[in-house]
């Protein structure tokens, strides 16, 4: 596989993807319960999300809060280096703006470890940091849409480009950027929720990692890069809820029958949870509550004529490209697979053989005692 492949960059296969499978819905249900157990504290409720994709998930989350807590303030912050996903995010953003008011939306395109203190480690790059503040004028979402879309047009494509990292080629910000957003008429009753350029780290009440790492990295690198970072961003009784694919699904299986070598998954719970215990600092770790991991399903949407009367070509096309995807193939190794017929009818029997197709994701949560 190609050293530098991040299946998460692949733009086609991820839209088709969150379209066409029911996974953010289904994380947003399993992610309830949690939400209602969080005991905000003064001066608001404070949600993390380490990689809002295209923002269906956090906007779940958000609507979730507000049926819980109505009239608590909401700080929400999130990372996304894709300037596609973060159009995306902010399009789906007047809503919650209509629905909880006192809201306050963050967004920046740091890395894992800097983006709970929205500042760069790197003091070069530091130094040309892009702060930009929006203040929502108005009370109607389509208000907020117009003003959310001239940004979009004037100023994203400036401030959110990236660059390769030129020791692991992996992609990063060439400028730091940090977005604030909030209702302009709600600027006085949140001023002590509004984070302020170099304020300093803020901790939070949820921290949501969903499927933030690369799988077939080592649990030393993600325990160290995301997880780590991550535990130490929560606030007191906070917790880090961590989302990853798990395999051993028919998804799975598809792979396995084209590439019987493959090991998609091999840093589940077990091993993370190990190389945690091992790694953390003792002190911290003596504070952390660990949950058993649990299963969340989820499936390709298809409608039930489309397999019972003959699987039609969309549904081949999406659950091909869902299993790759998630698989996290690389792309020389689907284009050498689909010079042979022979995936199709693997695709098709397994589709039929299961009346549909389904994935697992693994979820655990990490809990600061105090």
């Amino acid at each position: 596989m190609k050293k530098n492949f991040r299946f998460f960059d692949s733009r086609q296969k991820y839209l088709l993807f969150v379209t066409t499978t029911n996974e953010k819905n289904m994380i947003a249900d399993a992610l309830k319960p949690i939400v209602h157990k969080i005991k905000p504290k003064f001066p608001s409720l404070k949600i993390f999300d380490a990689g809002m994709g295209d923002g269906t998930l956090l906007m779940n989350i958000m609507r979730q809060c507000h049926q819980k807590m109505p009239h608590i303030p909401l700080l929400v912050s999130t990372k996304e280096i894709s300037m596609e996903d973060v159009r995306l995010g902010l399009e789906k953003l007047p809503d919650r703006f209509v629905e909880h008011k006192n809201t306050v939306f963050v967004i920046s395109n740091l890395n894992y470890t800097e983006s709970t203190s929205l500042r760069s480690n790197n003091i070069t790059k530091q130094k040309k940091m892009n702060w930009k503040v929006i203040k929502l004028k108005g009370n109607s979402s389509l208000d907020f849409s117009n003003q959310l879309r001239k940004f979009n047009r004037e100023f994203l494509s400036k401030i959110w480009q990236i660059e390769r990292n030129t020791i692991n080629g992996n992609p990063t910000y060439k400028e730091p950027s940090v977005i604030v957003i909030y209702r302009k008429d709600q600027e006085f009753s949140l001023k002590d929720v509004i984070p302020k350029k170099n304020q300093g780290k803020k901790n939070y009440d949820l921290i949501i990692a969903s499927q933030p790492y690369r799988s077939r990295i080592a649990a030393e690198k993600k325990v160290k890069y995301v997880i780590e970072p991550m535990i130490k961003s929560l606030d007191k009784n906070g917790r880090l809820v961590v989302v990853h694919a798990s395999g051993n699904d028919p998804g799975n299986k598809i792979i396995k029958k084209i590439w019987p070598k493959e090991k998609p998954f091999p840093t589940l719970y077990n091993s993370i949870l190990k190389c945690i215990k091992k790694n953390v600092d003792k002190n911290l770790l003596a504070n952390l509550k660990f949950s058993k991991k649990k299963k969340v399903k989820y499936v390709l949407r298809a409608l039930p004529n489309e397999i019972s009367g003959g699987i039609s070509t969309s549904l081949m096309f999406s659950a091909w490209n869902a299993a790759v995807y998630v698989n996290q193939m690389s792309d020389e190794q689907v284009i050498k697979a689909e010079r042979s017929k022979n995936y199709l009818e693997i695709v098709k029997n397994i589709v039929n053989k299961n009346k549909g197709l389904y994935f697992n994701d693994e979820m655990f949560i990490i809990e600061r005692k105090n």
